[in-house]
């Protein structure tokens, strides 16, 4: 199930405070360009350096794997970066980890005038097992008159999904406004 998630600078803004009010200490260090031992994500590597490598792999490369932030793995691959006048437009995808079944891809596009962040969205690709099974569970149950539609299998494996690991966009969406914040 495709889904499109328009972020504008407001919520860009509010995602941003959402995760400096979360982590102060680490924003701080981020300004100071240190790194603060005392937040950490559950694989010892601090955050804001987990922070500071997802923004490195977009916005320099290479790609990095099984990066943990926020609690969540994910793959973040180097963004494609144009500019022409004042507007610079960021390309980028990050792909939620997830073990023994197809990754959820998260694709987005940053538009950038004049050195502000004017548009944010967000693509999210669903993995996991319902992207596999749910077309064929649907056809069985089309071909068996059960009434199920392949939307409401979807619904019914994103919430699973959800159960099993947890909500994710949240982190991934914190990736991508700390990309936004350092495109020059």
């Amino acid at each position: 199930m495709r889904k499109i998630i328009k972020v504008t600078s407001t919520a860009l803004l509010a995602t941003t405070f959402a995760v400096t009010s979360a982590y102060p200490s680490a924003v701080s260090a981020a300004s100071n360009d240190m790194v603060d031992p005392v937040v950490e994500t559950e694989t010892s590597i601090p955050l804001q350096s987990s922070m500071d490598l997802a923004v490195q792999a977009a916005l320099v490369g290479p790609e990095i794997k099984k990066l943990n932030v926020l609690g969540h793995e994910f793959n973040v691959k180097p963004a494609s970066i144009s500019k022409k006048n004042d507007l610079t437009v960021v390309n980028g995808q990050i792909s939620h980890h997830l073990s023994w079944r197809p990754d959820d891809q998260l694709y987005y596009r940053i538009d950038i005038e004049n050195g502000e962040v004017k548009q944010v969205e967000i693509k999210i690709d669903r993995g996991g097992w319902t992207s596999l099974s749910a077309p064929f569970i649907a056809t069985l149950a089309q071909k068996n008159d059960i009434p199920i539609t392949l939307e409401m299998i979807q619904e019914l494996g994103q919430k699973l999904g959800s159960f099993i690991d947890g909500k994710w966009e949240y982190a991934a969406e914190a990736i991508v406004s700390t990309i936004a914040l350092h495109v020059e």
